[in-house]
């Protein structure tokens, strides 16, 4: 399983927006059905001064930028999400609307719609496709969540309903259990949202179930669930840690013995590789990478060379679709893109691989995602 990270930054702003109408939201002729040949090891970049997505693929040689990259969008991406069959690429912008990129071959993307959002009136701060491809989940700051149909051939996006979330929160990342049932939304201080999902109906329940953060002050931001759907880690600001915490049958929560862990300054985005034994948390302001080993019974035992030092601003991670590489991106460069190699010798550790600008600098890379 593998965990997409989004706008991973408090909003600190008031936005009342309105979904623009029901029904459908087409995805245009151009964005050519289901195909994923796109299947490679490539990633993502949504650069937020240059309003653009860079894309790459990562091999043993080095990184490579994909053809056509960077790729237009004409607005600041805050968040990602790709299909689980690499045919389509979500993107949101807190300008308003969700885009949509068909993946080509190589990796390559063309943009649907000429340009235009396929869902208007929304401004998303974190997206996810859930693990059968069908459903996109999107939050966004007034605060709601949304749940749209994917068309898996066209790529077209249905409307198929809201819930509110608590009054006054700044939802900002995102995470679905391995098997659908349950969607965690981190609201910064308003702590986390526990929702359900129905992966056949599609329907979102809010059951009004929300996890205070650990201290008042602190606010919660990314967040992953383990490939086995039994634990819940949640990073939050103010005391700088890293949560872990049992999942009920309900989503109910409830925080191991040892949590929570210090991690550096900052805590931002949250990631565990695909076979659920090594935690990675980007430490915004102390400029690294926390890295954890998970034992069976939850606890978290720092990595040997745990902080990994990176650029300035890390804000998210991805894990290639070869389960060799993490990348990092960091808002304020040097460099914008940090791929690593995930070391065996030392499990988990993190080896510096390459680096690569995402755009003409300033790029304020703020989120990445990976290809299935």
């Amino acid at each position: 399983m593998r965990t997409w990270k989004t706008l991973p930054l408090i909003l600190s702003f008031a936005v009342t927006l309105v979904l623009s109408g029901c029904g459908k939201f087409f995805v245009p002729e151009t964005s050519s059905g289901g195909g994923g040949t796109g299947s490679g090891a490539n990633i993502y970049v949504g650069n937020s001064n240059t309003a653009n997505i860079a894309g790459f693929s990562i091999a043993s040689t080095g990184i490579s930028t994909l053809a056509n990259s960077p790729y237009a969008l004409g607005v600041s991406p805050s968040a990602l999400a790709i299909t689980p069959s690499n045919s389509f690429l979500y993107v949101s912008s807190l300008a308003g609307g969700i885009f949509a990129y068909s993946i080509g071959s190589g990796g390559a993307l063309t943009i649907a719609n000429n340009g235009s959002a396929v869902v208007s009136g929304i401004s998303p701060t974190a997206l996810r496709v859930d693990a059968t491809g069908n459903w996109l989940i999107v939050v966004d700051p007034t605060p709601k969540a949304y749940v749209f149909a994917i068309n898996t051939t066209n790529g077209t996006l249905t409307s198929a309903g809201s819930v509110p979330l608590v009054a006054g929160s700044s939802p900002n990342h995102m995470a679905i259990a391995p098997n659908n049932s349950l969607v965690y939304v981190s609201l910064g201080t308003g702590g986390v949202a526990i929702l359900s999902f129905n992966a056949t109906t599609g329907v979102l329940t809010n059951n009004n179930q929300v996890l205070a953060p650990k201290q008042n002050l602190n606010a919660a931001q990314g967040l992953t669930v383990d490939p086995t759907g039994t634990y819940l880690f949640v990073a939050e600001t103010g005391t700088s840690i890293i949560r872990v915490l049992s999942i009920a049958t309900t989503g109910a929560l409830t925080e191991l013995t040892g949590s929570p862990y210090s991690t550096g300054t900052g805590p931002t985005g949250v990631l565990m590789d695909s076979t659920g034994s090594y935690l990675y948390v980007t430490n915004r302001a102390s400029h690294n990478i926390s890295a954890f080993l998970l034992s069976s019974s939850g606890a978290l035992t720092q990595i040997s060379g745990s902080p990994f030092a990176t650029g300035i601003n890390p804000l998210d991670l991805a894990e290639d679709n070869t389960h060799t590489y993490i990348a990092a991106v960091c808002a304020g460069g040097t460099p914008d893109l940090q791929v690593f190699k995930i070391d065996t010798t030392t499990p988990g550790a993190l080896d510096a691989f390459k680096t690569a600008t995402t755009g003409t600098d300033p790029t304020n890379a703020l989120a990445v995602v990976a290809a299935n």
